[in-house]
């Protein structure tokens, strides 16, 4: 290989790296944005959350104790006590099978399963 096609390589090398770089870059400012966005939702979620307890609570005879024994009793639906809303499992009313409740039709048998909340 002569020296010139040696250049002329590094310089495709040069382009293509650069190249990479710059789609990195764009992808961390994407992901930058999009947690922001995120962050922003979590925020006004809660501040909606707190709102609508306060009016429960004060519009009712219900206590602090008794929305933490319902959240609890949420958070064990999917079968854990990790403070995360997991799928649920459902029951195929056509094939009588277990499938997610990620899931719009069985896995098995194709049928479409019921919602059972409007929060699914």
């Amino acid at each position: 290989m002569d020296f010139s096609n040696l250049e002329r390589r590094q310089e495709a090398v040069r382009v293509e790296t650069d190249s990479k770089v710059h789609r990195v870059a764009n992808k961390i400012e994407n992901l930058d944005d999009e947690m922001h966005s995120l962050r922003q939702k979590v925020e006004k979620l809660s501040l909606s959350c707190q709102a609508m307890w306060e009016l429960i609570k004060d519009n009712t005879d219900l206590t602090e104790e008794e929305l933490f024994v319902k959240m609890t009793e949420i958070d064990l639906r999917d079968g854990k006590l990790d403070g995360k809303l997991g799928p649920q499992v459902l029951i195929c009313s056509n094939c009588g099978r277990k499938v997610s409740s990620k899931r719009s039709t069985c896995f098995y048998c194709g049928y479409a399963l019921a919602k059972n909340s409007a929060f699914e």
